[in-house]
């Protein structure tokens, strides 16, 4: 009995042992496979090349996997702090930084003196910097770099303070880091680092002589192909910028005859053709771009030079259409491009001159309609020129045209306004550029841009201040407003109507007449609605009909009957209402008390939901550009305008509806002018976009004169 009992406890101790080496060589599995697993993700980091580290984020992963078993279920083990230091990097290489910086304060508080303390010091900076806590991040980095720590320590710390002052553009603070990581502490890899950055560094502060020595030097710290081709190619643009072409183009030469870069031969001929530009040698410039444009595989380096021979023709040969050829080339192979972008505009523009040219001869049966279109088609032309195609002597002979040829025509004195900035601008001559002003003021006193020449001469609000239709549009207004003075307003309203039948502010001073009647008169009958119905039938399309449509769908909120209203009878709920007797039926919309303000923005023509205009859909040419309007110069109103546009298969504006306003007349009624006369790039628009309601952003900003 006795030895049975011994025998029974011999045999639960054993068990036991057993059970406690098992459990003994589980968890240092765990913990080996965590380090197996770190230690291949750092091999890898380590060997590949610096800078342009290989970050096996899989490795990490499971290290980290694997360290948190050790963490958590065996807190008193020798290898904790062990595991714990590979979470910190693991985390921190698996983009965890708020993690890693948990682990490394960590290590720092419960081992201080683990062999792991400095590269977690390293790490804790690196983990605040991703976390963009700058100034905790500089100070640690601070710390080690002037630590006495080992010379890889400090190198890390150099190399982050460094690369943050040279990425926040203060490279005198940059460079000192470079130069030490350079001079003394760098191994050759990240002294060949250091190096780049310093010659960066020189070559933005266009410090070009400094820059070239620094990337030479690069050439004799044995780069690798990408080093060489950066500091060659750099030498290179240094050497241009120091007006030592020849010097340039031989560092080009250099690298074209490496077969290592024959990848890189567009790039590097178009810097070459550059060069010959530059010497003034524009055959052999010229030769070289065409030969890129024609033998390079990557559109976009052929688009490049498509795009330099577009330009070349255009402003040294003058030949436009030979410019527009190639223009329209850079848009086949690179449409969405700056370069592309801006090919399509040149090409439109370009086009634009045969739509411009002058085609009507003026005689005795020739009328004023067909006049004044003829002199906004030149206006148009000459500006063109100015705008555009920079031809400034040419803009003045066409501006002169139009001011010769077109004396009735609308036009005509914002022609002369024009030709006398232009005069201005280009010739220098202030003297005659004010003589065609004073000229416009005598030759055109009712005209409607009369308020602009008065401007330019300093003359607005003086006793030449008027005559002219805005003039008195302004005196109306100022009755209304400042005085409230009905009769007097009406009376000038009315002068506008009976002298100023072709001005731009008549449908202003017809509506406003209307409104008059219906604000203060309330003649309480359906005088006005018909007033406004036959105003919008007499000028459909133009702004003021929009808001005669508006006026006559106006209803005010329903107000809550009184209770002791309730029972009131059916010849009282037909007085509430005026226009039920006619047989207009009031439906839900006319009834909702409150319509959110985003639903009626988005709420189309047709009923359905508007889509935002795609970003990438933009304007790629304006027949009528927008100009801020004098007489809204005081206001200073700038911001957006919203549209509901819609557009057709060749982007063109087929309808609009301006859906919010600035308060200011002219400014809207030029903005819808702007926005009808849009041609918009519909080349990436879904099937499903065509031919919707857009919400378009029309943004109006003030004349930098202004600002």
């Amino acid at each position: 009995m006795a030895r049975s009992f011994r025998n029974t406890i011999t045999y639960l101790l054993l068990l036991l042992f057993v059970f406690s080496l098992a459990g003994g060589c589980v968890y240092y599995n765990t913990f080996f496979n965590a380090r197996q697993a770190f230690n291949n993700a750092e091999k890898a980091r380590k060997e590949s090349k610096y800078g342009r580290a290989q970050i096996r984020a899989g490795d990490y992963k499971k290290a980290i996997e694997k360290s948190l078993k050790v963490v958590e279920n065996h807190p008193n083990s020798k290898w904790y702090d062990d595991a714990v230091y590979i979470l910190a990097v693991s985390y921190y290489y698996t983009k965890q930084y708020r993690k890693s910086e948990r682990r490394c304060r960590e290590i720092l508080a419960n081992f201080p003196d683990s062999k792991y303390a400095l590269d977690v010091r390293l790490y804790l900076a690196k983990a605040k910097l991703e976390q963009k806590e700058i100034d905790v991040a500089m100070d640690l980095f601070g710390e080690l770099f002037h630590s006495d720590v080992e010379r890889s320590f400090k190198t890390e710390a150099a190399m982050a303070l460094g690369t943050f002052h040279f990425d926040n553009k203060r490279y005198a603070e940059a460079q000192q880091y470079f130069l030490a990581i350079r001079d003394s502490l760098g191994s050759e890899p990240q002294k060949k680092v250091a190096q780049n950055y310093i010659a960066d560094g020189y070559f933005q502060v266009f410090q070009f002589k400094d820059a070239l020595g620094a990337y030479l030097q690069i050439l004799g710290m044995n780069p690798d192909n990408n080093e060489r081709y950066h500091a060659l190619y750099q030498a290179a643009l240094c050497s241009y910028r120091m007006q030592q072409i020849n010097t340039g183009l031989d560092y080009l030469q250099t690298l074209i005859k490496d077969e290592a870069y024959f990848d890189s031969l567009g790039v590097l001929k178009l810097k070459l053709a550059e060069g010959y530009e530059y010497k003034d040698d524009l055959d052999q410039a010229e030769a070289i771009y065409q030969e890129v444009a024609t033998e390079e595989k990557n559109r976009r380096v052929a688009a490049e030079a498509y795009y330099i021979l577009g330009l070349i023709y255009q402003f040294d040969h003058d030949d436009l259409k030979k410019a527009k050829e190639y223009y329209d080339k850079v848009v086949g192979l690179d449409r969405s491009s700056e370069n592309g972008q801006d090919a399509l505009q040149r090409s439109s523009d370009i086009g634009k001159l045969e739509r411009f040219a002058r085609t009507l001869e003026i005689d005795s049966t020739t009328t004023q309609d067909a006049i004044d279109a003829a002199a906004y088609t030149q206006y148009q032309l000459a500006e063109l020129h100015w705008f555009k195609l920079n031809k400034p002597d040419t803009a003045i002979l066409e501006m002169q045209y139009l001011v010769d040829s077109f004396p009735t025509a609308y036009d005509t004195p914002k022609g002369m306004i024009s030709l006398s900035q232009m005069i201005r601008e280009h010739h220098k001559d202030t003297a005659k550029a004010d003589s065609i002003l004073r000229a416009v003021l005598e030759e055109y006193p009712q005209s409607d841009f009369v308020s602009q020449a008065l401007e330019l001469l300093g003359l607005l609000g003086t006793a030449a201040d008027t005559g002219y239709a805005g003039a008195y549009i302004k005196r109306a207004e100022d009755f209304l407003v400042d005085e409230e003075n009905i009769d007097s307003a009406h009376a000038y309203y009315t002068y506008v109507i009976d002298h100023f039948p072709d001005s731009e502010y008549y449908l202003q001073a017809r509506f406003a007449l209307i409104w008059l009647t219906e604000t203060y008169e309330s003649p309480g009958d359906s005088s006005v609605i018909f007033a406004y119905s036959e105003f919008v039938d007499s000028f459909p399309g133009s702004f003021w009909a929009a808001e005669a449509r508006e006026r006559i769908s106006y209803r005010p909120p329903p107000q809550a009957p009184p209770k002791e209203a309730a029972d009131s009878t059916a010849e009282e709920e037909e007085a509430e209402d005026p226009f039920a007797s006619e047989g207009e039926v009031i439906g839900e919309e006319d009834t909702a008390a409150y319509i959110d303000p985003l639903e009626a923005l988005y709420t189309a023509p047709d009923g359905e939901i508007a889509i935002d205009l795609p970003s990438h859909v933009k304007p790629i040419e304006v027949r009528y550009e927008f100009e801020y309007p004098t007489e809204a110069y005081a206001a200073e109103w700038e911001g957006n305008l919203n549209f509901h546009i819609k557009l057709d298969f060749t982007g063109e504006v087929i309808d609009y509806v301006l859906k919010t306003y600035s308060g200011i007349d002219e400014i809207d009624r030029r903005a819808e002018e702007a926005v009808a006369s849009t041609t918009f790039n519909v080349s990436q628009l879904r099937p499903e976009e065509q031919g919707v309601w857009f919400l378009y952003k029309f943004r109006v900003t003030l004349p930098g004169h202004l600002k």
